[in-house]
C-alpha cells in the first residue's frame, strides 16, 4: 500500500461515472491540488481553494516532461525552478556537482547484475561467484559518476537500516578462474547481457574484467528508456543483466525479500533457496527489531558472499536541482516533500528572474 495507486479509490465516483471518474472536471480528490491542463508532455496542478492541509505557499505547479540534458537547460536559463533526476546513473555527465543547487539524495538505491536462474550455465553458483570475483571494483569506482558510489556491501543500500558493508566480493582472479575451470567452462566461452545503454562506461569496466580474468565473452543487448513499453523482461533476452532496485518504503525486507525469495512476484530471474526462505521468513516474524536486522544481514551475506545470487555493483543517489527561492525540498529514495508544503520565496524568485 506504499504506492499512490494503491490508496484508496471513491467508490460511489467510480460507480457513478464509470471509466470518466478521472476526468479532471469529476475526479473526487483528496490532496491539495486538482489538475488543470493536461497532455501528454505537460501537466497543470492548482491549489484546490478548500485546501487546508498543506503548509506552504505554492498555488500552481508546471510539469514538463523532459530529458536530463534539456531540464538543466531550462533550468540554468531560470525558466524552470526544480529538477529532479530519478534513477539516472548519468546526472554528473549534465552539470557539475559542484553546484550549489545540486541536492543529492542519500545512497538509496541499488544497481546489480542479475542472472536468469534457469539458465544452464548462470545458475551455478561457482560461475556466478567466478563473475562476481572477476569485478576489480577500483576500476569500477574510477569510472562511475560522482551520484554512484561503487558498492562494497551487500543488496540492501546505505541509506537502508539494515545495509550490510564491506560484503561486496573483492577482486580475486586467481581464485575466479579456479571456479572457472571448475565449472567446465574455458576462455571464449559466449554469454549475453542486456543493460540500459545509460550503463556503457561502467559496462566497459566490466565486460573488460571477464574478458581478461575469465575470457568470457560477452555479447550485449542494450536497449534505451523508450524501449521500456515493448521491452520484456531483461532476463528473458539475455542470462545476464544490469538492473536497478529503488526501495519503496525504508525498509531491507523490500530488497531481500522482493528480489530474491523464491515466493515474491517480483523475483526477478527465478532464483531459488529453501535455506534462503526460510531465514527471510524467520526475519518477517521476528519481533526484536534488533534480532530481526541481524537475521537480514544473514540473509545479504548468503545472497552476495555465500550464493552470488546476485552482485551489486553501485548505490545510486537521486538528484534534485532546487533554485534557493524554493524551500523544504528532501527526498528519500521513492519518498519526496509533498509539494503543498514548499515555500516559494516570492521576492526572491523575482530576482532571479
Amino acid at each position: 500500500m506504499n504506492r499512490p495507486d494503491g490508496g484508496p479509490q471513491p467508490q460511489h465516483a467510480i460507480e457513478r461515472d464509470g471509466d470518466d471518474w478521472t476526468d479532471p472536471k469529476r475526479q473526487v480528490l483528496s490532496g491539495s491540488f486538482r489538475q488543470t491542463e493536461r497532455t501528454l508532455d505537460r501537466l497543470v496542478i492548482e491549489r484546490r481553494a478548500d485546501d487546508i492541509a498543506g503548509a506552504g505557499n505554492v498555488a500552481r505547479v508546471e510539469f514538463v516532461r523532459a530529458d536530463v540534458a534539456a531540464g538543466l537547460h531550462e533550468y540554468s536559463r531560470g525558466d524552470v525552478d526544480m529538477v529532479r533526476v530519478v534513477y539516472s546513473p548519468r546526472v554528473a555527465d549534465h552539470l557539475p556537482a559542484s553546484d550549489q543547487t545540486a541536492q543529492p539524495g542519500p545512497a538509496a538505491w541499488t544497481a546489480y547484475v542479475g542472472f536468469d536462474h534457469a539458465h544452464p550455465v548462470v545458475s551455478r553458483i561457482d560461475v556466478r561467484r567466478a563473475l562476481a570475483l572477476s569485478i576489480d571494483r577500483d576500476a569500477l569506482a574510477a569510472a562511475l559518476p560522482a551520484n554512484l558510489p561503487v558498492a562494497t556491501g551487500g543488496i540492501v543500500p546505505p541509506a537502508l537500516q539494515g545495509h550490510t558493508p564491506d560484503i561486496a566480493p573483492r577482486f580475486e582472479p586467481d581464485r575466479a578462474r579456479e571456479l572457472w575451470a571448475a565449472a567446465g567452462l574455458t576462455p571464449g566461452t559466449r554469454l549475453g547481457l542486456a543493460a540500459q545503454d545509460v550503463w556503457g562506461p561502467m559496462l566497459d569496466v566490466l565486460l573488460g574484467g571477464w574478458r581478461e580474468v575469465l575470457g568470457l565473452e560477452v555479447d550485449v543487448h542494450p536497449w534505451r528508456a523508450t524501449d521500456v513499453p515493448t521491452l520484456g523482461r531483461p532476463w528473458d533476452i539475455a542470462p545476464l543483466y544490469v538492473a536497478g532496485w529503488l526501495p519503496g518504503y525504508p525498509d531491507p525486507e523490500y530488497c531481500l525479500r522482493l528480489l530474491l525469495q523464491s515466493t515474491a512476484k517480483t523475483n526477478e530471474g527465478g532464483y531459488a533457496d529453501p535455506t534462503y526462505d526460510a531465514l527471510i521468513e524467520r526475519a518477517r516474524q521476528q519481533r526484536n527489531g534488533a534480532d530481526r536486522l541481524e537475521l537480514f544481514h544473514q540473509a545479504d551475506r548468503m545472497a552476495v558472499v555465500d550464493k552470488a545470487a546476485l552482485i551489486p555493483l553501485c548505490y545510486g543517489r537521486n538528484m534534485a536541482f532546487v533554485k534557493d527561492h524554493v524551500q523544504g525540498w528532501w527526498e528519500f529514495a521513492k519518498s519526496s516533500a509533498a509539494l503543498r508544503d514548499l515555500v516559494v520565496d516570492q521576492a526572491s524568485a523575482r530576482r532571479a528572474r
